[in-house]
């Protein structure tokens, strides 16, 4: 007798350490502190950010897409002043709420002062204050948060443009740091630098532009000297 064993669909798997380097390259970072693995393991287990379940048995940490960008929204948030309790109280309203797995994976998102607004049928309400209205008249105050991410039809993120010509995808390459647009992961492009190749026979190689080589090189640049 056979025993079938039904793995998951992998898509976008990332390790602690490896998303701490993504977030501490990433602008805007936290101001004046540093986003480090610590750091994340810290919201994590302080419920700032909860984590999806694990897709299969492994000693190691291992998070998806969505929990990497609900960890860079928290970065932004910090580096906006949020403060972690108010990101906490954020998480747990608007997770029960919406039942949603990912509070900080959609969008849009407002900052005013101390507090993160969303819209919820065409209301303005303070995420941060348990679903508090707001009057009509703040949204002049409102500051958009920006981030460098794409959003499908039911505004949850989907891409995550994390340097100039870089993006994850977490259905190409299992979500690696690839060339926008291409399945080739900078990591390879970085291997054929270090191997003393020039950036004009890795663009030939790659059938690439120079500026994409160089954008991908910038990159792994930024994440090794993260790593050092």
């Amino acid at each position: 007798m056979t025993t079938q064993v039904h793995l998951p669909k992998i898509s976008g798997i990332y390790g602690i350490s490896e998303v701490a380097r993504y977030l501490s390259v990433t602008l805007p970072k936290e101001d004046g502190l540093l986003v480090d693995a610590a750091k994340l393991r810290y919201w994590i287990r302080t419920s700032a950010s909860s984590i999806s379940d694990p897709l299969f048995p492994t000693t190691k940490r291992l998070i998806t897409f969505q929990d990497v960008v609900s960890m860079r929204m928290i970065a932004v948030l910090r580096a906006k002043g949020i403060s972690l309790q108010k990101i906490r109280d954020m998480e747990t309203w608007v997770r029960h709420t919406f039942d949603t797995e990912w509070p900080f994976a959609f969008r849009p998102m407002w900052v005013y002062r101390s507090d993160v607004f969303i819209e919820f049928e065409r209301r303005l309400i303070a995420a941060t204050r348990f679903g508090q209205l707001a009057m009509e008249f703040i949204r002049e105050w409102l500051e958009e948060i920006e981030l460098d991410m794409t959003f499908d039809t039911h505004d949850v993120a989907n891409l995550w443009t994390p340097h100039s010509g870089i993006q994850l995808d977490p259905h190409v390459q299992f979500g690696e740091p690839c060339v926008e647009g291409t399945d080739i992961p900078t990591k390879a492009i970085w291997s054929k630098m270090k191997a003393d190749d020039t950036t004009e026979t890795v663009a030939s190689v790659y059938d690439l532009d120079v500026t994409q080589v160089q954008d991908a090189i910038d990159w792994e640049r930024h994440l090794a000297d993260a790593a050092a």
